[in-house]
């Protein structure tokens, strides 16, 4: 299918733009912030929220933003990863687009790390409980974009132009 290559395309820059959106809204002690991906690998220093940056360090003790900043520090890995499916679905995609053919090995990648990220935006999603951004959502959209292209390219291959 022509169009499967640029659906699973799509689905990884999709995830790409989820990297700098909101992907949870964090509340403690009354004062409420989103949270991107992005701010958490560069650091909790951009983290936007609702009070001003001094109301809201003066409501938290030293000790508190120090474990915190800690824990945002242990987690850039984890949320790096998180983004892999979405990088590679956008490379898989971009080749396929480049070549102007995907035929059934790359679909079938691109399947396969369409149904991880959909597994990795599934339980993010459910773990956030309501309280997930949109970044989040368009995640588990792009993980669903990748799965259904690789899916479609698997059933009807697209092998460009056939020579006659």
């Amino acid at each position: 299918m022509k169009a499967s290559k640029f659906i699973v395309f799509l689905g990884g820059i999709l995830g790409i733009v989820a990297f700098f959106l909101p992907l949870v809204s964090v509340t403690h002690q009354g004062h409420k912030a989103t949270v991107s991906a992005m701010q958490l690998v560069k650091g909790l220093d951009s983290v936007q929220s609702d009070d001003t940056p001094s109301e809201a360090r003066a409501a938290m003790s030293p000790d508190a933003i120090r474990a915190t900043k800690d824990t945002a520090g242990a987690l850039k890995g984890i949320v790096i990863a998180v983004f892999v499916p979405a990088f590679l679905l956008a490379a898989i995609g971009g080749v396929a687009v480049a070549r102007r053919r995907f035929g059934r090995l790359g679909s079938i990648f691109a399947m396969v790390i369409g149904l991880i990220g959909l597994a990795i935006a599934g339980l993010l999603v459910a773990a956030a409980e309501g309280d997930s951004g949109s970044g989040l959502i368009l995640l588990l959209v792009s993980a669903i974009a990748g799965t259904l292209g690789g899916l479609l390219a698997t059933i009807k291959p697209d092998r460009g132009l056939a020579t006659a």
